[in-house]
């Protein structure tokens, strides 16, 4: 495959990976004692995933 398909490829999945990891992660660690500052962590991941993901849409929907 072309590397630079491949690289295009990465950077669209790239932000929806974020979420998805970030999510799963705030669930798992959310239970366990002291977990709170891992799973806002997490959380953040999956925000700036979703940030990312929907600012690449608004420059792409104009």
């Amino acid at each position: 495959m072309n590397p630079i398909r491949i690289g295009r490829t990465v950077i669209f999945l790239l932000p929806y990976t974020l979420i998805v990891t970030g999510i799963l992660a705030a669930s798992k660690v959310a239970g366990a004692a002291g977990g709170t500052g891992a799973a806002l962590q997490a959380l953040g991941v999956a925000t700036v995933g979703a940030l990312w993901a929907w600012r690449r849409g608004r420059r792409d929907g104009y």
